[in-house]
């Protein structure tokens, strides 16, 4: 199963985990990132090429 993250949309491309998220860690703080202070976006990972999408989307490795 692919794993839940939370990752900066913005330049830095920061990328937390759900722990992390839950924890407080909510919003970028990324000094010169274009969206500092923003929220995290939620994504899944995939764990097979590492791709991002949103868990609304389907994501997979057939041809």
């Amino acid at each position: 199963m692919d794993k839940i993250v939370y990752i900066c949309t913005g330049t830095c491309k920061a990328e937390i985990s759900e722990e992390e998220y839950k924890g407080g860690l909510t919003k970028c703080g990324t000094e010169g990132c274009t969206k500092k202070g923003h929220t995290f976006a939620l994504r899944k990972k995939c764990r097979i090429c590492s791709a991002y999408y949103k868990p609304e989307e389907t994501h997979s490795h057939l041809a």
